[in-house]
């Protein structure tokens, strides 16, 4: 894909064009499955998005057994499979030391046809093949985590600050545009292979002038995206880390950026998670 000639609307009709299939959705799910499984799922209807909705909720060890103590959470999208790989991932790292236990919320939607809607926002806006508009319905989903999710987790288990986020391709869109929409909702970002092509800059215009107009955001934000990925993911990683090393430092905003080594598309969240997550206890002073 080339940026010339090309406008925003064009542009989107194309991400449109790439969103993931339900082959190739089930295909990722077949071959990133996670190990860990949840310890209790969360089922209600959800007001904001008008359906019912769940969410598995992996508890750190030794939960059970320290019923006094509070612990930082972890809400996925896309889980499963990319919560179980986040699990284990914090699990490895409160048994080495280097990490704090958390709480781990996963919120299925690999297999729900609504993805794009939930995880696009509202400023994208584009024809679907068969000539209807399709409308980003990020805004609803937010009001789902912020109104809804959120207080239902923290209600029914021992949560701690800090909240952290974890989006991974149109997951990590929705990562970076709830940084500009609900800054205070998680006080750590990661976008994994965030899909946000050069030309298609709705949603780092929304990140770039959020962060020039900030100070003193705190936090943190973490992207990655995998060494053997496609051309418009690498694209997005680099826009986004462009805009980082432009406008981060100002802010107030610690980050950092990776390319994850052999990982392809779809076992970057698996292979990124460690490094991610030890890189983000670190920054957040959370320890064992």
């Amino acid at each position: 894909m080339t940026s010339a000639g090309l406008t925003r609307r064009a542009a989107l009709a194309r991400l449109a064009v790439l969103l993931p299939s339900a082959a190739t959705v089930a295909v990722e799910a077949r071959d990133v499955a996670p190990v860990a499984r949840p310890d209790a799922t969360v089922r209600f209807r959800s007001t904001a998005l008008g359906v019912v909705r769940e969410a598995h909720v992996y508890l750190p060890e030794g939960y059970g057994a320290s019923p006094g103590r509070r612990y930082p959470t972890i809400y996925v999208l896309d889980g499963p499979p990319l919560d179980g790989h986040t699990a284990d991932a914090a699990r490895a790292l409160a048994r080495a030391g280097a990490g704090p236990g958390v709480i781990v919320v996963g919120i299925p939607n690999m297999q729900r046809g609504e993805r794009a809607h939930d995880f696009l926002p509202p400023s994208m806006s584009f024809p679907r093949r068969d000539g209807r508009t399709f409308t980003g319905g990020g805004d609803r989903f937010l009001g789902f985590l912020r109104d809804e999710l959120v207080p239902r987790i923290d209600r029914d288990y021992r949560t701690n600050a800090p909240r952290m986020l974890v989006g991974h391709s149109l997951g990590a869109i929705f990562a970076c545009w709830s940084l500009a929409s609900a800054p205070a909702l998680f006080q750590a970002r990661f976008a994994h292979s965030p899909a946000v092509w050069r030309d298609e800059d709705v949603v780092m215009d929304a990140v770039d002038r959020h962060l020039a107009a900030s100070r003193s955001l705190g936090g943190w934000f973490y992207t990655s995206v995998g060494a053997n990925e496609g051309e418009g993911l690498q694209r997005g990683y680099f826009r986004l880390r462009t805009v980082l090393e432009r406008r981060a430092a100002a802010a107030g905003l610690p980050w950092k950026a990776e390319i994850t080594a052999g990982a392809v598309h779809e076992t970057n969240v698996r292979l990124a998670s460690p490094s991610a997550l030890r890189a983000g206890f670190a920054a957040l002073h959370l320890r064992a």
